[in-house]
């Protein structure tokens, strides 16, 4: 049987390894869970979509305070948002 040390070492590596790979400039945020109220544009500076790989689809906003909310890529309101953001660009 392996000692505490070791099962500790190892556990620690495989944590490193599933959340600190490199992304090349993929999110890895998945949504779980979604805003339900609307958020006013005004208060977003940008929006992205998760990764394909997560479990169920998702729309990150980011507001100007640098917080990130997940949305409901499917929501008209979120579907508002994200067509303006791409006038923008």
């Amino acid at each position: 049987m392996a000692s505490p040390g070791v099962l500790l070492a190892v556990v620690w590596g495989l944590t490193e390894l599933c959340f600190s790979a490199p992304t090349d400039g993929i999110s890895t945020i998945c949504c779980f869970s979604y805003q339900q109220r609307p958020i006013p544009r005004n208060l977003i500076t940008s929006a992205y979509t998760t990764s394909r790989s997560c479990s169920q689809p998702g729309v990150i906003l980011v507001t100007k305070k640098g917080r990130e909310i997940c949305v409901d890529p499917q929501a008209a309101w979120v579907k508002a948002h994200l067509k303006h953001f791409e006038k923008e660009n």
